[in-house]
């Protein structure tokens, strides 16, 4: 009797993959596994997920606004984007009208601050933080600010924010501001 050798090799990969398959590996089909299984299989037990993490660069929902508003020094333009649960960039841009020397003065600030009360879903959320900025005006200058606040939640779109900035190299500027943000 003559076997062909070709013909046998794919029927043993095949009974070998029906043994060793995931579905075989895994009946109750409750955990992951790595390869598609050919027939599905249901558990009636109930498997307990683990809440899902966010990946780095992923807005938070609703944990970001950008917003309007006025300070001791003129106009503000800011915002936050979470970055987790606890921390946020907060950017934010002043203008003075006017300054003593009738120059129109300009503050790009970026603190990364910590957000107490976690991932947003409170009323309150009060925050502490330092970071970076530039101001302009008599020339461009590097800046480095400390800055204290709170948003406090108006319904399902607005924020209310309102924020002190301290700028110890700017002459120990302080700037008070207070806004209404839309979230998104």
């Amino acid at each position: 009797m003559k076997i062909n050798f070709a013909l046998l090799l794919p029927l043993a990969v095949l009974s070998i993959g029906a043994l060793v398959s995931p579905a075989r590996a895994n009946p109750v089909g409750d955990r992951a596994t790595v390869a598609p299984t050919i027939v599905s299989q249901r558990s009636e037990r109930t498997v307990q997920n683990t809440p899902a993490r966010r990946v780095v660069g992923q807005p938070m929902k609703d944990g970001n606004y950008i917003g309007l508003g006025g300070s001791n020094n003129g106009a503000v333009v800011n915002g936050k984007y979470a970055l987790s649960n606890n921390f946020s960039v907060r950017p934010g841009v002043t203008t003075s009208l006017t300054n003593d020397d009738g120059d129109r003065g300009v503050a790009v600030l970026a603190p990364v601050t910590y957000d107490f009360n976690g991932n947003g879903n409170r009323r309150v959320q009060p925050f502490v933080g330092a970071g970076a900025g530039v101001t302009t005006g008599d020339g461009t200058n590097l800046e480095v600010v400390a800055t204290a606040g709170t948003d406090v939640r108006l319904g399902n779109r607005y924020v209310l924010n309102g924020s002190v900035n301290y700028l110890p190299l700017d002459g120990q500027r302080v700037d008070v501001a207070a806004g209404l943000g839309y979230r998104f």
